[in-house]
């Protein structure tokens, strides 16, 4: 009985070394890869002097073995300003780190900023990169390099001031849906915005106002500042996301320019008798619109909708669409095969059904439509035999490029195709119009007395956002 306890005492420790041994198996499969309590660890305390702050994220091992990371450094190494601390040592880089099964590491962060530096980006990041088994994970590191008014995901109203420069970060939202609505923001002339990657200024059944003038525009752009290493930091589109509106209230934007974003300026299901007025207003280099309404109400006069990525305009599906003395102008420098202008009165559903969407009003005079493509404008209605409804859009006086016709009386009135824009420099973003334009005194009669630069217009008006002088 006793040797049979033995044994039995001998074949349990066994058991229990080889399922240890097991379990402390080394892990070096490609399926396995460290997880992290965040992707991004924001630093969102506003320094005015010089500051230090740490912050800490936890790195685990989900598996049943051991797992090592083979190298854990900053970006930036030597020349980052933050320093990470691994099981209480610091440095740049790190190696050979074990993790045993279902363990995990404090990893502490920390950086030093002087927020007054002028030579700072306004958002300073970097990122930490884990090697294991032949993955890489990152944790995004971002700060604030300069002193400057920084939204962060955050509901906003009021007035926003000149003094400092205005950083969105994620979402700053005039109203949000189940939270906030009727709100009003008013952005003061002169006022700088920056958006980091994929921000948005959203605004929900509220107002905006932005009130710039032409010696003190308002401008959004980018957060980053400085060039990236082949192109210049203002070449490049789609670094934020842009200015949205959904079922908003009355709202204004005058002498702003908008910029490098992914949709300049987003207009979606107005609601009635609510729109968005747009005035001396400049929409440039965005990723895929400058300006896009999907049944949005908009009025825009002497607005300037230029290069693009895809369109500079794609105005569809509804609303009240009112644009007066405008410049649609695409010089992208790259390849593109969209047109620079779109109108759509209907969509197609997710079962192929063609769904009519007419509009109350569109019209577009004095307008011009151009670029560097042959077909630069498509109208791609349902037409009233199709629909049953009438379109309501009305092309007067406008010059266009296309190869196809524009001979409908009931669409065009006293339209120009294809003649010879000839902008001053449209690879600098420079739409005023030479000398030698074909586009000049072709305007019909307006009330509009001033261009985007407050230049008187002469009776007969040139057409386009610019009056020539």
């Amino acid at each position: 009985m006793k040797n049979k306890i033995v044994i039995l005492s001998i074949v349990c420790f066994v058991i229990i070394i080889i399922q240890s041994c097991q379990k402390n198996e080394h892990l070096t499969g490609g399926q396995y890869n460290v997880s992290t309590s965040t992707d991004t660890l924001l630093f969102d305390t506003i320094f005015t002097t010089i500051g230090s702050t740490t912050k800490h994220f936890k790195c685990y091992n989900n598996y049943n073995g051991v797992l090592k990371i083979s190298s854990l450094h900053l970006a930036m190494e030597t020349n980052s300003p933050y320093r990470i601390n691994v099981d209480g040592k610091s440095g740049v880089l790190f190696e050979e780190i074990e993790l045993l099964p279902g363990d995990s590491i404090f990893i502490f962060v920390e950086v030093t900023i002087d927020p007054n530096g002028q030579n700072l980006p306004l958002v300073v990041e970097d990122k930490i990169i884990f090697n294991t088994n032949g993955n890489e994970h990152q944790v995004v590191l971002n700060a604030w390099g300069q002193d400057a008014y920084f939204h962060v995901n955050e509901l906003v109203e009021g007035q926003w001031l000149n003094d400092k420069p205005h950083v969105i970060y994620g979402v700053a939202a005039v109203g949000f849906p189940n939270l906030d609505s009727g709100k009003t923001l008013s952005i003061d002339p002169g006022t700088t915005i920056h958006g980091h990657a994929n921000s948005v200024l959203y605004v929900y059944k509220s107002s905006l106002e932005v009130n710039g003038t032409l010696n003190d525009p308002v401008v959004f752009q980018q957060d980053r500042m400085e060039d990236y290493l082949l192109y210049p930091a203002d070449s490049v589109a789609g670094q934020w996301r842009g200015i949205y509106f959904f079922q908003p209230n009355q709202s204004s934007i005058t002498q702003t320019e908008i910029k490098n974003a992914v949709v300049g300026i987003q207009i979606d299901t107005l609601q009635n008798n609510q729109f968005v007025v747009l005035n001396k207003v400049k929409i440039n280099n965005s990723l895929y619109a400058n300006i896009l309404t999907q049944g949005g109400n908009v009025i825009a006069s002497n607005s300037l909708f230029a290069n693009s990525n895809n369109y500079s305009a794609f105005i569809s599906i509804g609303g009240h669409a009112e644009f007066e003395h405008c410049t649609f102008a695409n010089y992208w420098y790259g390849f593109r095969n969209t047109p620079t202008f779109v109108f759509k009165d209907y969509y197609q559903s997710i079962n192929e059904q063609l769904i009519f969407r007419p509009f109350d009003q569109a019209t577009f005079t004095n307008c011009i439509m151009d670029g560097n493509g042959n077909t630069e404008f498509v109208c791609d209605t349902l037409g009233k035999d199709a629909s049953g409804f009438d379109v309501n859009v009305l092309f007067d006086h406008c010059g266009i490029k296309t190869e196809d016709t524009i001979s409908n009386a009931s669409l065009f009135v006293n339209c120009f195709p294809n003649l010879n824009t000839y902008f001053k420099n449209p690879s600098e973003w420079d739409f005023d119009l030479s000398d030698s334009s074909e586009l000049i005194d072709l305007g019909k009669s307006s009330f509009i007395t001033e261009d985007i630069l407050n230049r008187v217009r002469i009776i007969p008006n040139d057409l386009g956002c610019y009056e020539f002088q």
